[in-house]
C-alpha cells in the first residue's frame, strides 16, 4: 500500500467536491414572480472556484417527488472574477418546487433522493409594509455604542421604520442597547456566527471583509416580503442632504423616492460617500444613556468635497428588483432592472469614522440643525429606556483595533504589487494587544450532511454568550454528522 502511495504521489490529485455552508433559506415572495409556481431560495457559502450543483425535491399530490435542478449563482458573478485570494463566497440557489410544498423540501448535490437533506425555509416575518428598511453591516468586536445610537436615531429621523443589525460580537452595553431597541419594534437583531473550519481550509479567512456581502444578501431575502426600499450601510455611514443645515425629518426617504422616480429602470442606486471631520463625544467622564446627547455633531465642520472622485461605496435597492448586494455595488438584478450611479453632487453618504480627525479637500458644513433634531428625538426616546438609562456604560475604546487597521492597510498596499498574500478580511490579522473587553458573542455548533460526494453544513444551537479575548466570537465545532469523513 505504501509503495502504491509513493508512486501515486506523482499523479494523484485531491477531489473534495462541493461543501456548502447553509446561511439561510427563504420562500420566494409571490409578488416577485413573473411565472406561476412555488419557489424557494437557498443562500449558502462555498468555494467560488468550483461549481455547486444543487437538486430540489418536493412532494407532489401523487406522493411522488418533483425533482428539479436549482439555478445557482455566485452573488457577485459578473462583477468580480473568482480567484484564490478571497476564494470562498456567497451563492444563491433558486428551487422550482411543487405548488403543494408549503413548509419543507429536500436538497441534494445529486439527483438521487437518497442523498437529500430536509430543508425548512424561514417563515416570513409578519410585518406591515415598510417604505424604507436599513440593513446594517455585521457587528464584529463592536464597542462604540455612541455611534450605534447615533446611527439608529439618525436613520429613524430620516424616514427608516425598521433597522436590521447582524451581530457576531459586541460590547455588552452595545448589545443591551440593541435589545432595548428591539423591544420597541425598531431593531431586529440577526445572529451571525463564525463559520466552521474544514478539514483543509478556514472559510473565515477566505471571505471578503468578514462576510459583509453574504450578510447583506441574507438581510435582503429576510426583509424582501415586507420592504420597498432597502439601504445597505455601515453603522457609521449616513445618507443626509447635500447641505445638512437644511435637514428635516424624513429627508432620506424622500431623496430615495425621488431618485427611483427619476430612474424608473433602476433596480439599485450606487452612492459615493464623503469623509466627514469627526470629533467623538466626550469620553473622559462617566457616560450613560441619560446624559448622552448629539452635541458632538456640531464639531463636525467639514466634509470632503465632491470635486474629489471616489468610487461608489453604498447601495440602496428596490427590494423586489435585486437578488444580491456586493460590498460597494449590486450583483444580481431581476427583470431587466439595472444599477444606477448617483452623482455626488446630487446625493451622497456621510462617513463619520473614528479616525477622521481631519479630511482632505474640505468643504464647510453645518451639522447643528441635525444635532438639534436628534437631541429632541432622543429626549422622547430615552424615557422608554427605563431599565438602563442611568446605568454607567463602558467607555468606547478603539485601541485594540489598531493592529487590524494596520493589517488592512498593508493588504491594501499589496494590491499595487499585483501579488496579495491574503484575503482582505480582519480574520487573517492578529492583534498583539490583549484587552479583556466586557463583550458578548454569538456562538454556534455545526452539523454536516454528506450528500453524494459533497456536503451541506447547518448551524445549530445558536446562542449569545460571553466572548473570547479581544471581544472575538468562538469558532464553531462540528458536533454531529452522517459520515465518517468530516467536511
Amino acid at each position: 500500500m505504501w509503495a502504491m502511495k509513493n508512486i501515486g504521489d506523482t499523479f494523484l490529485r485531491k477531489d473534495i467536491n462541493t461543501r456548502q455552508i447553509i446561511l439561510g433559506s427563504f420562500w420566494r415572495d409571490e409578488r416577485e414572480q413573473n411565472v406561476d409556481g412555488r419557489f424557494a431560495v437557498i443562500h449558502f457559502l462555498g468555494d467560488g472556484r468550483i461549481e455547486h450543483p444543487l437538486y430540489c425535491f418536493s412532494i407532489q399530490a401523487n406522493n411522488r417527488y418533483l425533482i428539479t435542478r436549482a439555478t445557482v449563482q455566485r452573488i457577485h458573478r459578473g462583477k468580480r472574477a473568482s480567484s484564490d485570494i478571497c476564494s470562498w463566497s456567497g451563492h444563491i440557489a433558486e428551487c422550482d418546487l411543487d405548488v403543494h410544498a408549503m413548509k419543507e423540501f429536500k436538497i441534494s448535490t445529486t439527483p438521487n433522493v437518497e442523498d437529500a437533506m430536509l430543508v425548512t425555509p424561514e417563515a416570513p416575518l409578519r410585518e406591515p409594509r415598510h417604505d424604507m428598511v436599513v440593513c446594517m453591516a455585521p457587528m464584529y468586536i463592536y464597542t462604540d455604542w455612541e455611534i450605534l445610537v447615533t446611527g439608529i436615531e439618525l436613520w429613524l429621523a430620516m424616514g427608516a421604520t425598521k433597522i436590521v443589525v447582524p451581530v457576531q460580537s459586541a460590547s455588552s452595553a452595545t448589545y443591551r442597547i440593541l435589545q432595548e431597541y428591539e423591544k420597541k419594534g425598531i431593531v431586529i437583531i440577526r445572529h451571525w456566527p463564525k463559520w466552521p473550519i474544514m478539514s483543509d481550509t478556514n472559510p473565515n479567512g477566505l471571505v471578503l471583509s468578514r462576510g459583509i456581502e453574504e450578510s447583506h444578501v441574507n438581510c435582503l431575502f429576510f426583509v424582501k416580503p415586507w420592504s420597498d426600499i432597502v439601504v445597505f450601510s455601515d453603522i457609521d455611514d449616513f445618507l443626509l442632504p447635500l447641505d445638512p443645515s437644511t435637514v428635516s425629518p424624513g429627508d432620506n426617504l424622500q431623496i430615495l423616492k425621488n431618485l427611483f422616480a427619476e430612474h424608473p429602470q433602476a433596480g439599485s442606486l450606487l452612492f459615493e460617500h464623503r469623509d466627514v471631520q469627526f470629533v467623538p463625544p466626550n469620553r473622559q467622564e462617566d457616560q450613560s444613556l441619560a446624559n448622552f446627547n448629539f452635541e458632538f455633531l456640531r464639531n463636525s465642520k467639514n466634509k470632503m468635497n465632491c470635486n474629489v472622485w471616489r468610487m461608489k461605496t453604498r447601495v440602496v435597492v428596490n427590494a423586489s428588483r435585486v437578488d444580491s448586494v456586493n460590498m460597494h455595488e449590486t450583483g444580481i438584478h431581476r427583470f431587466g432592472y439595472v444599477q444606477t450611479r448617483v452623482p455626488c453632487r446630487q446625493a451622497h453618504f456621510y462617513h463619520l469614522r473614528h479616525s477622521h480627525n481631519t479630511v482632505p479637500s474640505p468643504t464647510p458644513i453645518n451639522m447643528s440643525p441635525l444635532a438639534d433634531m436628534l437631541n429632541k428625538q432622543w429626549q422622547n426616546r430615552i424615557e422608554s429606556f427605563t431599565s438602563m438609562k442611568s446605568e454607567i456604560l463602558n467607555k468606547t475604546n478603539t485601541e485594540y483595533l489598531e493592529d487590524f487597521d494596520r493589517c488592512m492597510g498593508a493588504i491594501n498596499d499589496e494590491h499595487w504589487t499585483m501579488k496579495v498574500s491574503r484575503c482582505l478580511t480582519p480574520h487573517v490579522c492578529f492583534s498583539r494587544l490583549r484587552r479583556d473587553v466586557d463583550c458578548v458573542a454569538v456562538a454556534s455548533e455545526y452539523e454536516f450532511y454528506r450528500s453524494g460526494k459533497g456536503y451541506f453544513m447547518n448551524p445549530t444551537n445558536i446562542r449569545v454568550q460571553k466572548s473570547e479575548v479581544n471581544c472575538e466570537s468562538p469558532v464553531p465545532p462540528f458536533t454531529s454528522g452522517n459520515h465518517y469523513f468530516a467536511p
